[in-house]
C-alpha cells in the first residue's frame, strides 16, 4: 500500500512541474520539432553484487537531423534485488547544431554520473524510480579552444511503469505497455532559468523477446528550456530502445 501511494506520489508531483513549465512557455520563444531516438541499453553483471550499467543513443530532430549521440557506462552495484546503486559512472556526448534553434557552437560534453534506482511490483505492474546526479563539463568552443571548461550541474528523476499485458510477469512472449516521465532540474554558471527545465514523457509498446532481451517502440514528448531562459523546444517524436543484458555471475563457482 505504501509502495502504491509512493507511485501515485511521484506521478503527481512530475505532471505538477510538467503542467508548470507548460503554462510558462508563453513567456519564451517557444519551436515545436520532430524528433527520433534510438537507444541501446545494457546491463552486464559480473558477480551477484557487481555489474556495468551502460546505455547508447542516437538522437536526431526533424527529418533524421543528428542532434546529439552519447555513450554512458557505470559501476553497478547490486545491493538487493530492488534496489541498486551507480556510485561513479563516466559520458560522453556528441552535440550537433539542429533545429530552429541551433546553438552557435557545437559543444561536446563529458559527464560524471550518480545514480539510485528502485524496483516494485505490484501484481502486473512493475514500477522503478530512478534519481540521477550528473556533474558535467561543456566544450567551450566560443574561446576559440576545445577545453571542457563550462561546468554545470544537473538532478534529475524518472517514474516508470510497465503494465504486462497479455502476461502478469514481464517474461518472453509478454506484450507490456511501459510509461515514464522523467524531470530535469539544472543549475551552473550561466544557467539563469533555475527551476524544471526539461521534462520527457514517453509511452511506449514493449515486447520480452527472452529473458534479457526486449524492446520498445513508442510516442517521447520532451520539453527543453535552454540555459538562457527565453528559448523552449516542444518536440515530440518516437523512440526506439533495445534492451540487452548479461549476467555473468551465474558461471561463478
Amino acid at each position: 500500500m505504501l509502495k502504491s501511494a509512493s507511485s501515485l506520489f511521484s506521478l503527481i508531483v512530475l505532471l505538477a512541474s510538467f503542467g508548470e513549465a507548460i503554462a510558462q512557455s508563453g513567456e519564451r520563444d517557444v519551436v515545436d520539432q520532430r524528433l527520433e531516438w534510438f537507444a541501446l541499453n545494457s546491463n552486464i553483471k559480473f558477480h551477484k553484487r557487481v555489474g556495468l550499467a551502460f546505455d547508447s543513443q542516437l538522437r536526431y530532430a526533424g527529418s533524421l537531423q543528428s542532434a546529439q549521440n552519447y555513450i554512458r557506462v557505470g559501476l553497478d552495484l547490486y545491493v538487493t534485488p530492488k534496489l541498486s546503486i551507480v556510485p561513479i559512472g563516466g559520458m560522453y556526448v556528441w552535440n550537433y547544431k539542429y533545429g530552429e534553434q541551433p546553438a552557435a557552437y557545437a559543444n561536446d560534453e563529458k559527464r560524471i554520473w550518480q545514480q539510485v534506482l528502485y524496483k516494485h511490483d505490484k501484481s502486473r505492474f512493475h514500477f522503478n524510480h530512478r534519481f540521477r546526479m550528473e556533474e558535467r563539463f561543456i566544450q567551450n568552443k566560443s574561446t576559440g579552444s576545445d577545453d571542457f571548461s563550462t561546468q554545470l550541474y544537473r538532478v534529475r528523476y524518472r517514474f516508470q511503469a510497465n503494465i504486462g499485458l497479455n502476461k502478469e510477469k514481464l517474461e518472453p512472449g509478454a506484450f507490456y505497455l511501459s510509461i515514464w516521465d522523467e524531470a530535469f532540474y539544472g543549475w551552473g554558471k550561466g544557467d539563469t532559468f533555475n527551476k524544471i527545465d526539461q521534462n520527457r514523457f514517453s509511452v511506449a509498446l514493449g515486447y520480452q523477446v527472452a529473458p534479457k532481451v526486449s524492446f520498445t517502440v513508442g510516442a517521447l514528448y520532451q520539453m527543453m528550456v535552454k540555459k538562457n531562459g527565453a528559448q523552449q523546444e516542444n518536440n515530440t517524436g518516437v523512440i526506439i530502445q533495445f534492451n540487452y543484458n548479461f549476467d555473468f555471475s551465474k558461471k561463478e563457482n
